[in-house]
Formats: structure tokens, sequence, C-alpha cells
């Protein structure tokens, strides 16, 4: 490893703009950039053998993930990460940068030793302004933490649903929120007032719709992490009251299959009755499983749980014939603060989804039942027939019907994704299996049949929806490609003009990039 002292002017170097340097990059060894980090920030720079380094890497909630980058940085503000940005650029180097960790794509959001993971858990701001009207917020927290800070103050913002998920994946690829149904995406709507951005010169900007950074706001609504690194999100808040939660359970049968597919097909043709109410539904599949289990976490923000219309379905089946077991759908007023709260330890350390491998992919339906149903059957009889569950170790896999009112993508209109105005399901395909490796081939291969066979059977029949929702994807699908080639081309103007050197491309190669978009 080459000597503090001879770095030192590779330090001073680093402040030198960036766009004065070859798009052609002659990747280094990250021992340069790893040393000048630490010698100039040691106390927020991890070397292998530090404390806190094996922390940081194994943030990820995907084992796959924990790929042990040649060093840690964790800058504190955006000054900082501007250093280590014009630092890895000078020299060359590969990195990462990661948030919450949660997209389950190993290089999503960490590196392997050739390069270095730059995390956010310094840059963990959570403040709300003093007429209560935004909330800044860092990329370190996670849903929940920003739903226990808001707890008291009887306000909110459109963020994720669950706790462990991060800020800045979530909404740098739209986000799905609880209030989506009558909002639309987290990132859109003006919903995001501002965003401090680190560019790929070290530049560091504030980014609103009306400056003239216009252009790359439109971008980051949707675009992923090909245009700038995020350091802050200014979020408008809106009025809160404490909602009705439930987890419901439905069983694990043949029978209720046909009610349980009606009433969500029912949720996403008819929500927009009523906007307050949302639902994840969800069916499982685990050892010695011989049909699905049949869930749903159902939201509303209201006081008294509605008593008719699709989530009143979900709640007593008067008309699907749905019923829950043992009175889990009755609805009992829940913070999102206190949901968060008892659902994170499963995903810290020593829960039960902690150090498992995890994968998922989406499948973007119209919401007919015809589309339903091929989704839903050939996915299970191919799982049954595969075996897995019962020879993998800590196997289960699931489909979450996202829900898609015709509101809500009409809400969404204006953002990099074009949602297409109907209703549909985004499903999320979610498979989980031990660490150690053995089975990762086959899961893939199984992953990869089954989806050839649904996208088939949904091409025959009209059945997909063109839209591929980013945060949910799996590697490989064309994410950017589903928004339309004038989304795209824009998208790639804007990478050309904010980044000529190919920075968030080349160098941070993770993640889904608009340059490589077909068009």
């Amino acid at each position: 490893m080459a000597s503090i002292r001879s770095l030192i002017p590779l330090a001073i170097v680093a402040s030198a703009s960036a766009s004065q340097l070859s798009t052609s990059y002659n990747v280094s060894d990250p021992t340069t950039a790893c040393e000048i980090l630490k010698h100039t920030y040691p106390n927020i720079t991890y070397l292998p053998d530090d404390a806190g380094y094996t922390d940081e890497n194994q943030v990820s909630w995907d084992s796959a993930g924990w790929l042990g980058p040649a060093c840690v940085f964790a800058p504190t503000c955006a000054t900082t990460l501007s250093f280590a940005v014009k630092t890895l650029v000078n020299t060359s180097t590969y990195f990462s940068m990661r948030g919450g960790g949660h997209m389950p794509i190993s290089d999503a959001a960490n590196i392997n030793s050739t390069g270095v993971l730059i995390s956010s858990t310094n840059l963990n701001t959570l403040k709300l302004s003093e007429n209560k009207e935004t909330m800044s917020i860092g990329p370190g927290p996670r849903w929940g933490d920003v739903f226990n800070y808001l707890e008291f103050t009887n306000k909110t913002v459109i963020g994720g649903r669950l706790a462990p998920v991060g800020v800045p994946g979530l909404l740098l690829g739209g986000g799905i929120s609880w209030y989506s149904v009558k909002h639309g995406l987290a990132s859109s709507g003006g919903k995001i007032k501002a965003y401090e951005a680190v560019l790929a010169d070290g530049t560091i900007a504030t980014v609103t719709a009306n400056s003239s950074y216009s252009d790359l706001y439109w971008a980051l609504g949707g675009g992923g992490n090909s245009f700038a690194l995020i350091t802050r999100f200014d979020l408008q808040t809106f009025p809160s009251i404490t909602p009705l939660l439930a987890d419901a359970h439905y069983g694990s049968s043949n029978a209720t299959r046909g009610a349980y597919l009606a009433t969500v097909l029912n949720m996403a043709l008819h929500n927009d009755q009523d906007l307050a109410a949302t639902t994840i539904p969800v069916a499982r599949w685990g050892p010695n499983s011989t049909a699905p289990s049949y869930e749903s976490t159902l939201f509303y923000n209201g006081t008294v749980a509605p008593t008719s219309g699709p989530l009143a379905e979900f709640i007593h089946g008067n008309i699907t014939g749905l019923k829950a077991l043992n009175g889990t759908s009755t609805m009992r007023p829940i913070s999102l603060s206190q949901y968060s709260r008892a659902m994170r330890s499963a995903f810290s350390t020593g829960g039960q989804s902690y150090g498992l491998r995890q994968k998922f992919r989406v499948v973007s339906i119209k919401a007919t039942a015809e589309a339903l149903n091929i989704v839903h059957d050939t996915y299970f009889d191919s799982l049954a027939a595969s075996g897995l569950a019962n020879k993998v170790p800590h196997f289960f896999s699931g489909l979450a019907f996202n829900v898609v009112n015709r509101n809500m993508a009409e809400q969404s209109a204006g953002l990099p994704q074009n949602v297409p105005l109907e209703p549909a399901f985004w499903v999320e395909e979610a498979v989980t299996w031990g660490s150690d490796g053995v089975y990762d081939q086959e899961v893939e291969e199984w992953v990869k049949s089954v989806n050839v066979e649904i996208e088939k059977k949904l091409e025959e029949v009209d059945g997909l929806n063109r839209y591929i929702y980013l945060n949910d994807a799996d590697k490989g699908q064309k994410v950017f490609e589903s928004y339309g080639s004038e989304s795209v081309e824009k998208l790639k103007a804007v990478r050309e003009k904010y980044d000529p050197t190919r920075v968030f491309t080349d160098l941070m190669p993770g993640g889904w990039k608009v340059d490589f978009a077909e068009t």
C-alpha cells in the first residue's frame, strides 16, 4: 500500500473538476482512494480490519450483497461526500453508494474488493420545518425511522410502507406508499420539494422543479442512480391521523383461492370509490405447502373501518365470501411508527430474515381476472412442481399484488415512468432461501423459467401492463425501456448534461443505468 505522504497531493488533486477528465476510465486499484479517504477522514473511513467495517458491509438485506469492499466511507454531509466523489473520480476507482440496502440485487448497494462503498449511515437528517410543511430527510434513515420521528406531530409524508426500506432507493424509483392510491407515487406531483445532490464533478446542488436544475429534478423522480448522489430529500408533509390497520389471514386452501383473487381484483377496479383505503395482498408458499396461504395487510386512513366497498370485502367478505381467520381482519388504530417497530426486528441482526438470500422480480399486469389467474396459478403450480420449498433450507416465496387503481396512475403523471392510465397490479415475486450459496443457481434458474412461462401466457391474452416498477425489479429486467422511448431519450440527455464523464454509469456500476436502456 502506498505511503500516506505520497498520497497527499492526490487529495489536493481531488478538488479538480471531474468534467476535465476523460470519459474512458482506466480503473485503478482502490488502495489509493482508500488511503486518501482514511488520511483525510480517519473516523468515517473503515478498512477491513477496522471496527465498524463488518456492520457496514452487512447492512444489505440480501446476504449475497455482503461483498466486502476495499473500504467503506461514511460521509457526514454533502461536503464530505463531494470530497469522496472527487477522490474516486480522480483515482479512477469503482464505487457504490448504499441507502437502506433493501434492494435484493447484490451490487445495487455494495461493491466487492475492487471498489469503495459509500455508506449513508451518517447522512441521517430527520428534521421538520418550523411551519411543519416540509420534512428534511437524509438517505441514511429507513422509513421506520421517519415515522418514529413524526409520531406525535400530526404530520406524515408520502413514503415507504415497510419499516426496513431505505429512503433514497424508494424515492428515486418512484415509491409506493400507503397513500399512493390517493396521491400517486411518492416522487410525483411535487411531493419532493427539493433534493440536495452531489453531482459528478463534486458540485453540491439544490435541485427543485423551478430551478435551473428542473430537468434533473424530473429525472430524479424515477431515474434511479444515474444522475447524482442525494444527501437530503425535502418532502411535503400532510395532515395525519392514526390510521386503522390489520394483518388479515384467510387460510391455505384451494377453496379460498377464488374468493381471495376476486377480492383482490375488486380492489384494483373499484378502489377509486374510497381513496382512504388500500391493502397489500400476499399469497405465500413455504415448506410442506400444498396450497398458498392467503394474507393481506389492510390500511384505512380514517377512524371508522368501511362497511362497504372494496376494503370491506377484505374485512367481511359479504359479496365475495372471503373470510378471515380468528378475527384477524378486525382493524385497529395503529400509528405507522408502532407498525414499523413491530416489523423492524425481523430484518435486523438475529431476525428471521437476516442473513438469508433474497430476490425480487416484478410482473406488471392489467387488472383482469384472466391475467391475475395466470400469474397466480402458473407461479404456484411451477413452485409446487419444482420441490424447492422442501429441498432448499429456509425457503419461502410469495406474490405481493401491489394494487394500482386508476387514480394512482393519474396522480403519478409527469414522471419519467409514464405509468399507464389503467387499473393494474405490479406483482412482486419474492423469494427467500438459505445463505450458503449452494442453491443460488437453482433458484435463479427456476425464477427465470417460470417467468418465461408467465409472460408468454400473458402476451397471448394481452394481459401485460407496460410499466416495470424499478424498486421491485430483478436484475436484467428492462426497467427504463418500459418508460417509453421518448422518456428514455430525455433521461439520457439529462445524464449527458450533468454527468458527461459517465461517473455514475461507469465508475458506479451497480443498479439500473439509463445509458444502457435500448430505444
